[in-house]
């Protein structure tokens, strides 16, 4: 057994992964716990700087006092970006901060990041997906894109050009396919046809966009290949990882 401590983690390696996955999970709940109470608090993100500027000084981290207040203003301002982005595309600053927290926990408890999920927002919404169906959309495309270590943005960019065609075509097909996305056996199931009749289906313009939508449901659904996947991929080192920064 070897003690080792990594950025303020102490955990012990013993064979396995499992006491620096348990050390991950306490410190992002203790961030989230932090978060929490700033949030029930009302005290803005401008209050909070000095006071993490004041504890940074006295902890031995990896990041100046000088470096973590660029990074808090640096998040700030891509929280307001963000926030001004959304506003702009919903017309509505109700609706943008309701999509906001949505995905801000999605990324936080997730392997994918803010920007890259808030990203994969901005696409649906400009490909027509309405606001209250985007962060569902994005979880179980990111579920497949987790499972398959594929870029979530290309993914989204290839489910959202499917739906503003309103129908599937065969390129189409073979893009999903090629990723490893078995659309032909979904499609085969919910038209009851056998496999090499799909491709027919979808050159005939048989394929909607309903039907590619109600695939990607159930492949991510209860018993489902994908289902849950990232929640499985969160809990590895990596994804650890990225939620402790999301989380704080």
């Amino acid at each position: 057994r070897n003690e080792k401590t990594m950025a303020g983690l102490k955990f012990e390696i013993t064979g396995d992964n499992s006491s620096l996955l348990r050390s991950f999970r306490e410190s992002q709940e203790a961030a989230s716990s932090m978060a929490k109470k700033i949030e029930d608090s009302g005290t803005s993100i401008d209050g909070v700087i000095n006071r993490i500027t004041t504890a940074a000084a006295g902890m031995v981290t990896a990041f100046s006092v000088q470096q973590l207040t660029s990074k808090v203003m640096s998040v700030r301002g891509e929280f307001q970006q963000l926030e001004v982005a959304f506003e702009t595309m919903l017309g509505s600053a109700e609706e943008a901060n309701k999509l906001m927290n949505q995905l801000v926990k999605t990324a936080a408890t997730t392997p994918f990041d803010l920007q890259s999920v808030s990203q994969g927002a901005k696409q649906l919404l400009a490909y027509g997906t309405s606001a209250d169906e985007v962060n569902e959309v994005l979880i179980r495309l990111g579920d497949i894109a987790a499972g398959l270590s594929i870029p979530l943005g290309g993914l989204v960019y290839l489910y959202g050009t499917t739906m503003t065609q309103g129908r599937m075509f065969t390129q189409d097909l073979r893009q999903f396919q090629s990723r490893g996305i078995d659309m032909t056996g979904e499609l085969s199931k919910q038209f009851g046809i056998a496999k090499d009749k799909v491709g027919e289906f979808v050159t005939a313009g048989k394929v909607g966009a309903d039907a590619v939508k109600q695939a990607i449901v159930s492949m991510t659904s209860e018993g489902g290949r994908f289902a849950g996947l990232m929640e499985k991929q969160s809990h590895t080192i990596a994804g650890q990882i990225s939620n402790i920064e999301d989380a704080i």
